[in-house]
């Protein structure tokens, strides 16, 4: 069975001034039963990202 996944891929663009940059871009794609559960099971186990935290800090008052 194939799966519809969003994944975040680098791409290269070009900004201001034609200066190539990297960005992160998100894809859909398809993948097997085995390769889906391996990028949820990957996707559950990620640390916080520094927004997430600031987020949780004003939310719960921790200082």
């Amino acid at each position: 069975m194939r799966h519809k996944v969003k994944v975040k891929m680098p791409v290269k663009k070009r900004g201001f001034l034609r200066i190539k940059k990297t960005v992160m871009e998100t894809h859909t794609v398809e993948v097997d039963d085995k390769t889906s559960k391996k990028l949820k099971r990957d996707h559950k186990s990620q640390p916080y990202i520094i927004e997430e935290i600031m987020l949780y800090d004003d939310i719960f008052f921790d200082d």
